[in-house]
């Protein structure tokens, strides 16, 4: 084997110990601030230690992990102004999204959001959680009708550390049918083409979803103080 197909066998290997770390991170099998031992990974995917290694830098790279000199690689924990800033990042980035995407939507895509939307509707006294996957495939699915490969590459690492917030907030089942109703504004816009439109009801969103993510945190830490 040439010195470059190791290289391309090696890189393989590190995505798809990149990828179970990301899969275990989303899941919440790996928790914010958890140590990912090394040693114990190579034995449990039957890999050396290369990969493992290129692997972390790759999930560095992406915010998803950190590396602590006294402890090792752990899940990147994050604070109130973290989620602020991940929000104000995700929220200028999908209102570019969401005015491509007005320039290229179809009738089949405006009734794929529609039954995204309605799938989170209709958990959202059963299985918050599910409710939460589906609002963010919802905008998944906006950023892939962008037709703007950049930008949906950036908005999937900013969507998996929003993944990794509300792996640690518990999700408040209050706020799906105000989000359900602005996702009904945007997908209405869309319908008619109207980017600018479209545009601002995703800054509305956003705001709104910053605001109550950000009260979520505060009560949430509250508690963890009086336990």
């Amino acid at each position: 084997m040439t010195n470059n197909s190791m290289r391309v066998v090696q890189e393989s290997i590190a995505e798809m110990v990149a990828q179970k770390i990301r899969d275990d991170i989303m899941n919440r099998t790996l928790k914010s601030g958890d140590k990912i031992r090394e040693v114990e990974l190579s034995k449990q995917l039957n890999v050396s230690r290369t990969p493992i290694r290129e692997a972390f830098r790759i999930l560095q790279s992406e915010g998803l992990v950190v590396h602590n000199p006294r402890i090792g690689v752990v899940v990147t924990s994050i604070g109130i102004n973290d989620v602020v800033q991940l929000y104000e990042v995700r929220g200028v980035l999908e209102q570019l999204s969401v005015y491509s995407a007005a320039n290229y939507i179809t009738e089949e895509q405006l009734n794929e959001l529609r039954e995204i939307n309605n799938k989170m509707r209709i958990c959202a006294d059963e299985s918050p959680e599910e409710a939460d996957s589906y609002d963010i495939e919802f905008h998944i699915y906006i950023a892939k009708l962008s037709h703007n490969p950049i930008l949906e590459e950036q908005l999937a690492i900013l969507h998996r550390k929003t993944r990794m917030v509300l792996n640690f907030v518990p999700f408040q089942k209050g706020r799906i049918p105000y989000s359900c109703k602005e996702h009904e504004d945007i997908i209405n816009a869309l319908a008619q083409h109207e980017a600018e439109v479209a545009k601002k009801y995703m800054d509305i969103h956003f705001q709104k979803s910053t605001k109550s993510l950000r009260d979520k945190i505060i009560a949430y830490n509250s508690n963890l103080l009086k336990k």
